[in-house]
């Protein structure tokens, strides 16, 4: 037996240079609402091709939202995640989803002004929600193994 003082250790101990629990449940519910909110573009996607009337505004300000919430998160993520496993992977695929959301943008405002890029815009946007789930899982990842 060891007569010397121990100490009860009531918390699990935390690698120093990991993310929280918190931290990393945090990214993946933003990086997850990026993926609710690129699905919700093609509801109202779908509703703006049936002729519904408010459906055209509201998918152009979320178009304008996702992208301001992308770059946020990609700059947050590169300063927070730099010294953390997968944090840099997670801010490349942030700031490469950003990118291709503005694209996106641009293909749907040329689209509105009567371009025949209709081909490239629909696709892109099934490409998007695929992008942002890539970097849900990615945010859920971090912290483990390079």
């Amino acid at each position: 037996m060891n007569s010397g003082n121990a100490a009860i250790q009531l918390e699990p101990a935390t690698d120093s240079g990991g993310p929280s629990r918190r931290s990393r449940r945090w990214w993946s519910t933003a990086t997850t609402g990026l993926v609710a909110a690129l699905f919700l573009q093609a509801v109202f996607a779908g509703a703006m091709l049936s002729g519904v009337e408010w459906a055209r505004p509201a998918h152009r300000m979320t178009a304008a939202v996702i992208i301001a919430w992308t770059l946020l998160a990609a700059v947050v993520s590169t300063i927070m995640l730099g010294r953390i496993a997968g944090g840099p992977k997670l801010s490349l695929a942030l700031f490469g989803l950003a990118a291709a959301e503005f694209l996106q943008m641009a293909a749907g405002s040329a689209v509105a002004k009567g371009a025949n890029l209709m081909w490239l815009h629909i696709p892109l946007g099934v490409a998007l929600v695929a992008f942002a789930g890539a970097a849900a899982a990615m945010a859920r990842r971090l912290g483990g193994e390079r």
